[in-house]
Protein backbone atom coordinates (compact mmCIF):
# COMPACT_ATOMS: atom_id res chain seq x y z
CA UNK A 1 0.00 0.00 0.00
CA UNK A 2 2.63 2.29 1.39
CA UNK A 3 4.77 1.50 -1.98
CA UNK A 4 1.71 2.36 -4.00
CA UNK A 5 0.78 5.57 -2.50
CA UNK A 6 4.66 6.59 -2.93
CA UNK A 7 4.59 5.27 -6.73
CA UNK A 8 1.43 7.42 -7.61
CA UNK A 9 2.19 10.83 -9.17
CA UNK A 10 -0.79 12.20 -8.36
CA UNK A 11 -0.65 11.31 -4.53
CA UNK A 12 3.65 12.34 -4.54
CA UNK A 13 2.35 15.61 -6.08
CA UNK A 14 -0.21 16.21 -3.55
CA UNK A 15 1.94 15.78 -0.93
CA UNK A 16 4.50 17.95 -2.15
CA UNK A 17 2.36 20.81 -2.60
CA UNK A 18 1.23 20.15 0.96
CA UNK A 19 4.62 19.80 2.44
CA UNK A 20 5.81 23.29 0.75
CA UNK A 21 2.30 25.36 1.91
CA UNK A 22 3.64 24.28 5.36
CA UNK A 23 6.77 25.25 5.17
CA UNK A 24 6.09 28.38 3.62
CA UNK A 25 3.24 29.19 6.24
CA UNK A 26 5.99 28.29 9.18
CA UNK A 27 8.17 30.85 7.41
CA UNK A 28 5.99 33.33 7.28
CA UNK A 29 5.13 32.73 10.88
CA UNK A 30 8.29 32.72 12.03
CA UNK A 31 9.37 35.82 9.75
CA UNK A 32 5.77 38.14 11.46
CA UNK A 33 7.09 36.92 14.87
CA UNK A 34 10.70 37.23 15.02
CA UNK A 35 11.39 39.71 12.49
CA UNK A 36 9.10 42.14 10.49
CA UNK A 37 5.63 43.17 11.61
CA UNK A 38 3.22 44.79 9.11
CA UNK A 39 1.07 47.39 10.83
CA UNK A 40 -1.73 49.29 9.49
CA UNK A 41 -1.58 53.03 10.76
CA UNK A 42 -4.90 54.18 12.96
CA UNK A 43 -5.80 57.56 12.11
CA UNK A 44 -4.27 60.75 11.84
CA UNK A 45 -1.06 61.05 14.45
CA UNK A 46 1.70 60.64 12.44
CA UNK A 47 0.71 62.75 9.12
CA UNK A 48 2.57 64.48 7.22
CA UNK A 49 4.64 61.16 7.72
CA UNK A 50 2.33 58.64 7.79
CA UNK A 51 -1.30 58.65 6.67
CA UNK A 52 -4.38 57.05 8.14
CA UNK A 53 -4.95 53.40 6.08
CA UNK A 54 -1.00 53.25 5.16
CA UNK A 55 0.60 49.89 5.29
CA UNK A 56 3.77 49.72 7.10
CA UNK A 57 6.87 47.36 7.91
CA UNK A 58 7.66 47.13 11.74
CA UNK A 59 11.42 46.00 12.22
CA UNK A 60 11.57 43.76 15.31
CA UNK A 61 14.97 43.40 15.05
CA UNK A 62 16.04 47.05 14.61
CA UNK A 63 16.32 47.66 18.72
CA UNK A 64 18.27 43.85 19.36
CA UNK A 65 21.94 45.73 19.55
CA UNK A 66 21.16 49.38 19.78
CA UNK A 67 18.50 51.50 21.56
CA UNK A 68 15.95 53.63 19.46
CA UNK A 69 17.62 57.03 18.39
CA UNK A 70 16.18 60.30 18.19
CA UNK A 71 13.83 60.35 15.21
CA UNK A 72 13.38 57.03 14.89
CA UNK A 73 9.34 55.89 14.21
CA UNK A 74 8.71 53.46 16.57
CA UNK A 75 5.55 50.77 17.14
CA UNK A 76 4.80 49.85 20.78
CA UNK A 77 1.21 48.20 22.34
CA UNK A 78 -1.18 51.10 23.04
CA UNK A 79 -1.46 51.83 26.82
CA UNK A 80 -5.40 51.21 26.81
CA UNK A 81 -5.45 48.30 24.35
CA UNK A 82 -2.53 45.94 23.75
CA UNK A 83 -4.39 44.44 20.42
CA UNK A 84 -3.71 47.89 18.97
CA UNK A 85 -0.25 49.35 18.37
CA UNK A 86 0.76 52.83 18.69
CA UNK A 87 3.20 54.42 15.79
CA UNK A 88 4.97 57.26 17.37
CA UNK A 89 8.54 59.10 16.93
CA UNK A 90 11.22 59.36 19.82
CA UNK A 91 11.99 62.57 20.76
CA UNK A 92 13.72 62.29 23.51
CA UNK A 93 15.96 59.68 24.94
CA UNK A 94 16.80 58.29 28.80
CA UNK A 95 18.12 61.17 30.88
CA UNK A 96 16.62 63.82 28.51
CA UNK A 97 14.42 66.62 30.15
CA UNK A 98 11.54 67.79 27.91
CA UNK A 99 9.41 71.02 28.73
CA UNK A 100 6.63 72.37 26.79
CA UNK A 101 6.41 76.45 26.99
CA UNK A 102 4.22 78.36 25.36
CA UNK A 103 3.09 75.78 23.26
CA UNK A 104 6.48 74.53 21.99
CA UNK A 105 8.60 71.75 22.69
CA UNK A 106 12.29 71.56 24.13
CA UNK A 107 14.72 68.66 24.57
CA UNK A 108 17.42 69.98 27.08
CA UNK A 109 16.96 72.99 26.21
CA UNK A 110 16.52 73.58 22.35
CA UNK A 111 13.40 73.87 21.05
CA UNK A 112 12.57 70.84 18.44
CA UNK A 113 12.70 71.83 15.09
CA UNK A 114 11.69 69.00 12.96
CA UNK A 115 10.56 69.37 9.77
CA UNK A 116 7.89 67.02 10.31
CA UNK A 117 6.47 68.51 13.26
CA UNK A 118 3.01 70.13 13.10
CA UNK A 119 1.07 71.58 15.44
CA UNK A 120 4.04 73.57 17.48
CA UNK A 121 3.28 77.09 19.02
CA UNK A 122 -0.47 76.16 20.06
CA UNK A 123 0.01 72.29 20.70
CA UNK A 124 -1.72 71.56 23.87
CA UNK A 125 0.80 70.19 26.49
CA UNK A 126 -1.19 66.78 27.43
CA UNK A 127 -1.85 65.43 31.14
CA UNK A 128 1.86 64.83 31.77
CA UNK A 129 3.50 67.42 34.40
CA UNK A 130 6.29 69.58 32.79
CA UNK A 131 9.33 69.72 32.78
CA UNK A 132 9.51 65.78 32.35
CA UNK A 133 12.62 63.85 32.50
CA UNK A 134 12.75 60.17 30.46
CA UNK A 135 13.61 57.41 32.81
CA UNK A 136 16.27 55.45 32.28
CA UNK A 137 15.54 52.38 29.43
CA UNK A 138 12.37 54.59 28.11
CA UNK A 139 12.13 57.05 25.55
CA UNK A 140 9.70 60.28 25.11
CA UNK A 141 7.79 59.79 21.99
CA UNK A 142 5.50 62.19 19.81
CA UNK A 143 3.27 61.70 16.87
CA UNK A 144 3.85 64.31 14.10
CA UNK A 145 0.49 65.74 14.00
CA UNK A 146 0.89 66.86 17.71
CA UNK A 147 -2.57 68.79 18.00
CA UNK A 148 -4.06 65.38 17.81
CA UNK A 149 -1.54 62.93 18.93
CA UNK A 150 -2.32 60.82 22.21
CA UNK A 151 1.70 60.24 23.15
CA UNK A 152 4.46 60.98 25.78
CA UNK A 153 2.19 64.08 26.44
CA UNK A 154 -0.02 62.89 28.32
CA UNK A 155 0.04 60.26 31.39
CA UNK A 156 -1.51 57.24 29.80
CA UNK A 157 1.54 57.33 27.41
CA UNK A 158 4.03 58.88 29.55
CA UNK A 159 7.80 57.32 29.05
CA UNK A 160 7.64 54.15 26.38
CA UNK A 161 10.19 51.46 28.08
CA UNK A 162 12.57 50.22 25.45
CA UNK A 163 11.33 46.95 25.69
CA UNK A 164 7.72 47.82 25.21
CA UNK A 165 8.91 48.93 21.95
CA UNK A 166 7.73 46.20 18.99
CA UNK A 167 10.37 47.62 16.71
CA UNK A 168 11.05 50.55 14.24
CA UNK A 169 8.97 51.66 10.82
CA UNK A 170 11.23 51.90 8.17
CA UNK A 171 9.67 51.28 5.06
CA UNK A 172 5.59 51.81 3.61
CA UNK A 173 4.37 49.45 1.17
CA UNK A 174 0.73 50.76 0.92
CA UNK A 175 -0.55 52.44 -0.78
CA UNK A 176 1.80 52.11 -3.78
CA UNK A 177 1.89 55.70 -5.01
CA UNK A 178 3.47 56.24 -1.37
CA UNK A 179 5.53 53.00 -1.83
CA UNK A 180 8.92 53.52 -0.18
CA UNK A 181 11.19 54.37 2.64
CA UNK A 182 9.50 56.15 5.46
CA UNK A 183 11.80 58.52 7.51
Amino acid sequence: MLKRWINDPVLRGIVEWAIAIAVALFAILLLENFVIKSARIHGPSMESTLYHGDRVFVNRLAFVFNPPSLGDIVAFPSPTNPDENFIKRVSGLPGDVIDIVAGYIYRNGYRLEYNHLQGQGHTFSGTTHFPFIVSENSVFVLGDNLAISQDSRFVEVGNVHQDDIIGRVGFRWLPLPRFGRVN
